[in-house]
């Protein structure tokens, strides 16, 4: 088990090591195996940060959507924007989100 884990880990210290061939060929499967576990679980934790980036992409998009309300404010000399137009580009933005991506 020491071994498994210093050699899958990369560490290797030596002081363990094969010895004749059959120990060798043994070892070349516990490495190849725990590549293979390593990339099987990478690969599950990528597809959790995708699913988690598209459950919360609406709420960036709106993020994004009010810090330019907060920039057209300050360059209206600290004076909010009409609430009718502002909420015209919400609509508009929320369409375009929900219906076309390009």
């Amino acid at each position: 088990m020491y071994y498994s884990f210093t050699s899958l880990s990369t560490v290797g210290f030596g002081d363990f090591h094969p010895q004749d061939n059959s120990e060798r060929i043994f070892c070349i499967f516990i490495l190849l195996f725990g590549v293979a576990i390593f990339s099987v679980i990478m690969q599950k934790f990528i597809e959790m940060i995708d699913n988690y980036k598209v459950i919360n992409a609406d709420l960036d998009e709106g993020d994004e959507l009010a810090k330019f309300f907060g920039l057209l404010k300050k360059f209206n000399n600290g004076k909010s924007i009409d609430e009718k137009f502002k909420d015209k580009l919400e609509q508009y933005f929320e369409f375009r989100w929900k219906y076309d991506k390009n």
